[in-house]
């Protein structure tokens, strides 16, 4: 029952930090006295977690699918030396970015 508890308390102590990591930008960029400032603040707010989420796929991600499609190649008996991971990754990369530009129109 105690790890429930602490479960529960941990899923709305995340649900309120997203909640207000949110809801803070919006009610900067609102305010018309320091947009401007408030805006390059966010905007390398934004670089960093693109630089983190970047090197968590290079650093985490890429090894284990390169692992994974060795063990499919090597089940199913098959050589080569195409970088068949790094193409899966970009594929689904791209896939991502073009779904994602396709909505904002």
């Amino acid at each position: 029952m105690e790890i429930l508890v602490a479960k529960l308390l941990g899923l709305l102590g995340l649900f309120g930090l997203m909640l207000a990591g949110v809801l803070v930008p919006v009610r900067l960029l609102q305010a018309d006295s320091g947009a401007l400032r408030y805006r390059r603040a966010l905007s390398l707010c934004n670089s960093f977690g693109g630089g983190v989420f970047l090197a968590t796929c290079f650093n985490a991600l890429l090894p284990a699918v390169r692992e994974k499609v060795a063990d499919v190649f090597q089940l199913l008996k098959i050589s080569s030396d195409y970088p068949l991971a790094e193409t899966m990754m970009m594929l689904g990369f791209f896939l991502t970015v073009f779904v994602e530009q396709s909505v904002q129109l």
